[in-house]
C-alpha cells in the first residue's frame, strides 16, 4: 500500500513538471506568432533563461510547434496515468468495503 501511495506522488509531480514545460513552451509560440513583438523566432522562456534548455536561437516556429505538439502529449499521457492511478485506489477501496459490508 506504501508503496502505491509513492507511485502516486511520483505521477503526480512529473505530471505537474510536464505540464509547466508544456505551459512554457507554449507561451514561446504564443510569442512567436506575433511578428510586432521581434524581429525573428526567440525562445522567450524560464526554462532557457534559467536552464539553458532550448540551446541556440535558431529556432523556427515548425521547431517551436513541434516541441510544444510532443509535450503537449506526454502531458496529455501523464494526465491519463494520474487518472487512473486515482481510480485504481477509489476501486480498491470499494472493494474493501464491500468485503466489510456483503449487504
Amino acid at each position: 500500500m506504501k508503496h502505491f501511495k509513492t507511485i502516486r506522488i511520483i505521477a503526480a509531480i512529473v505530471f505537474l513538471i510536464s505540464l509547466f514545460c508544456t505551459v512554457d513552451l507554449g507561451l514561446s509560440l504564443l510569442f512567436n506568432t506575433g511578428a510586432v513583438y521581434h524581429d525573428g523566432y526567440a525562445s522567450h522562456s524560464l526554462l532557457h533563461a534559467v536552464f539553458g534548455i532550448f540551446g541556440d536561437g535558431m529556432w523556427t516556429f515548425d521547431m517551436f510547434f513541434g516541441k510544444f505538439e510532443t509535450s503537449a502529449w506526454i502531458t496529455y499521457a501523464l494526465l491519463v496515468v494520474n487518472v487512473v492511478l486515482l481510480f485504481c485506489k477509489g476501486e480498491k477501496n470499494k472493494f474493501r468495503f464491500a468485503l466489510k459490508n456483503p449487504n
